[in-house]
């Protein structure tokens, strides 16, 4: 599959999940003028506090629908594909202690199914399009298997809890413009051909899109409210199609519109993101929505995984590729790692750690990307969690810069007893400036890469501007880092404040490697620079160009493995 259609595949997931979560703050809020007067525009992501069926979600949080989609992601691990009793079996267990909405489909097949029904047999009598919404993962996780498989495992999912014909019609559907758009068909053709090749007829989908088509010089404020906001097939439908045909050429709009409608917002949200995400692609997905995505770490790891195969992290030859590996730390912990081997037959010309930015993981998309990449030229690289993130053991209100530190010393002792003594250090953001911090301590680093870093720890100490007094008084203060919420002590700002890694550098007498954006937002230009004057030569520098403070774009990941690829040729020549 080519890489538009890796992006694509990425795109249809985040995109969907990312339309459920914009729309959760007004979900089931039916007056317009309501919503407007409330928030103005619903451009982010809102907390629900003005909404009962949510009371207790969080901006960035799934509605009941999308974490039943989610729920679907996580059945499809292994690559094995769809089994409708593990779907079944995880999506029963959601619902015991679930601290979210029940709806009455989930009721009702809940109830099917506890008096002995089969699962083929226990869906509820809903005509609600919520069901037919969750099928992003099968487009992503099936994306090369055939159509009739897909097809079918959409109908099935669809039917284990809204046994409605026209509900289960409205599944096939939807999967068939998402794959016709995937394989590259305009908006017109995808959507005529899914019209045209429904197995059966219990949903009138060329009806619906004449009627569709006889109201797009509409706005969707005038649309909408016309085809009805419920959640129910009539009205969900063609107005979930109105969205993708009238903003076909504009995700954010479309979704954004979507959640100023009003209604069942959620459900359409999905559909509109999934099959416009796959359309657009993820690269044309606003930043700021894929960061405060409270799932984006999960999905991102899926995408990532090896048994996936699928989105924008995957690999067209991962043998021998990623091995999922674990070590433990100095405080004996254990750390979740991911070790990327070169091909079979190459021997490493050297082995490098990669450490990751703030608050994030070893399965950042950039992070997967240039690892793989530099793997594929012939490096060994571990990627791994710092304490506390990720996959790894730990409290991540227990961490600090300097026990980033150690946790990278531990990495390198890890693999000096198994595989080899590391001999480069790559470090994205504060993940740089550890590295700096860190090279002094490992015995036999020649090479430093930093991306994005800040020239001294205490950069971050930013985000606790507006708390400080707080953090004062009582010793602790939560903060919001891209949408999520992380517990900080006071012990960590005394311990970047502590910190100088510029001293560090001028310490160093390896090679260093500096990649930074000018146009970085978060960490700007300006501690490149910092970075590059205490440096000792032999140093270089390489913009990014317009790249963002996280990669996100896979162009950037890639032009930056190329440089540090490049870089590296005469530290560890063939």
């Amino acid at each position: 599959m080519s890489d538009t259609s890796l992006d694509q595949l990425q795109g249809a997931l985040f995109g969907s999940l990312i339309g459920d979560a914009l729309a959760l703050g007004v979900h089931w809020i039916y007056n317009p003028v309501k919503i407007q007067r409330l928030h103005d525009r619903v451009t982010n992501y809102i907390d629900p506090t003005s909404n009962q069926y949510h009371a207790h979600r969080k901006t960035g949080d799934q509605s009941h629908y999308g974490d039943q989609t989610l729920i679907l992601m996580r059945s499809l691990e292994g690559g094995t594909g769809f089994s409708l009793p593990d779907f079944a079996n995880r999506w029963q267990k959601l619902w015991p202690n679930y601290a979210g909405y029940v709806d009455g489909a989930t009721r009702e097949t809940l109830s099917n199914l506890e008096a002995g029904k089969a699962i083929e047999s226990a869906g509820s009598a809903s005509n609600d399009l919520s069901g037919a919404a969750r099928i992003a993962p099968l487009m992503v996780a099936l994306s090369k298997r055939s159509e009739e498989e897909v097809i079918a495992a959409a109908r099935a999912q669809t039917a284990f809890t809204h046994a409605d014909p026209g509900v289960v019609d409205a599944a096939e559907f939807f999967a068939r413009l998402t794959r016709a758009v995937l394989a590259g068909d305009s908006l017109d053709d995808a959507t005529n051909s899914a019209a045209e090749a429904m197995t059966t007829q219990a949903l009138d989908a060329t009806g619906y899109l004449e009627t569709v088509r006889s109201k797009l010089e509409l706005t969707a404020a005038e649309a909408l409210p016309d085809f009805g906001l419920t959640c129910h097939l009539p009205d969900a439908f063609p107005a979930t199609l109105f969205l993708i045909l009238k903003h076909g050429n504009d995700l954010e709009t479309a979704l954004i519109e979507n959640a100023m409608a009003g209604g069942d917002s959620a459900a359409r949200g999905l559909l509109v993101g999934m099959v416009l995400g796959a359309m657009q692609g993820f690269q044309k997905i606003p930043t700021r929505w894929v960061i405060g995505l409270n799932a984006t770490d999960e999905v991102r790891a899926r995408l990532a995984s090896q048994d996936c195969q699928c989105g924008a992290d995957a690999v067209p030859d991962p043998e021998p590729g990623t091995n999922k590996i674990e070590f433990t730390n100095r405080e004996g912990q254990q750390l979740a790692a991911r070790l990327e081997w070169p091909p079979h037959g190459v021997k490493p010309k050297a082995v490098a750690i990669f450490a990751h930015c703030f608050t994030c993981s070893k399965d950042l998309p950039a992070t997967t990307r240039i690892a793989r990449a530099l793997a594929n030229r012939g490096f060994a690289v571990l990627r791994f969690d710092f304490t506390g993130l990720g996959s790894s053991d730990g409290d991540f209100a227990n961490t600090n810069f300097s026990s980033n530190v150690e946790d990278l010393v531990s990495a390198a002792e890890h693999l000096k007893q198994t595989v080899g003594t590391p001999t480069l250090l790559i470090g994205h953001s504060l993940g740089g400036a550890a590295v700096i911090a860190a090279a002094s301590r490992i015995e036999g680093i020649q090479g430093i890469v930093t991306i994005a870093a800040p020239s001294e720890p205490s950069h971050i100490g930013h985000i606790l501007e507006d708390q400080l007094e707080k953090m004062e008084r009582d010793g602790e203060v939560e903060v919001e880092i891209g949408g999520r919420h992380f517990t900080l002590k006071k012990h960590f700002l005394e311990d970047i404040r502590r910190q100088n890694v510029l001293t560090s550098l001028k310490e160093f007498r390896g090679s260093i490697l500096i990649l930074h954006s000018p146009l970085d937002r978060i960490v700007t230009i300006s501690h490149a620079g910092e970075i590059f004057t205490a440096a000792h030569h032999p140093k270089s520098f390489v913009s990014l160009a317009d790249a963002d403070h996280l990669l996100t774009r896979p162009r950037d990941s890639a032009f930056a493995a190329e440089m540090i690829a490049a870089w590296s040729n005469h530290l560890f020549p063939d």
